[in-house]
């Protein structure tokens, strides 16, 4: 079942950094499997990840397999320590439905 994942990122977390982050996955020319459509929005103040994905699942092998690895090299290259960042404020939602737009 599809799922909406919502993340709000900690105060102060940069929108460069997630862009740095996009960039080192290479997810625009190579999408992970199960993503349906990845945005990036301001709410209150804070950078927020809205993503629908296929499944769960899918989500969670993408953030061991690419997000993980990605995230502390980013982090590693600004000379920062991950776990000093904290974690985003996370929500799942599992969708009733979803309606594709043509391409």
């Amino acid at each position: 079942m599809p799922m909406v994942l919502i993340q709000k990122m900690p105060a102060g977390t940069p929108f460069k950094m997630l862009e740095e982050v996009t960039e080192e996955m290479d997810v625009r020319f190579n999408p992970p499997d199960g993503l349906i459509v990845h945005t990036v929005v301001e709410m209150d103040g804070r950078v927020t990840i809205v993503d629908v994905w296929e499944s769960k699942e899918d989500f969670e092998a993408f953030g061991e397999e690419r997000l993980g690895p990605a995230f502390e090299q980013v982090m590693q290259r600004l000379g920062q320590d991950p776990s000093s960042m904290g974690e985003p404020e996370t929500t799942m939602l599992e969708t009733l439905d979803v309606i594709r737009g043509a391409s």
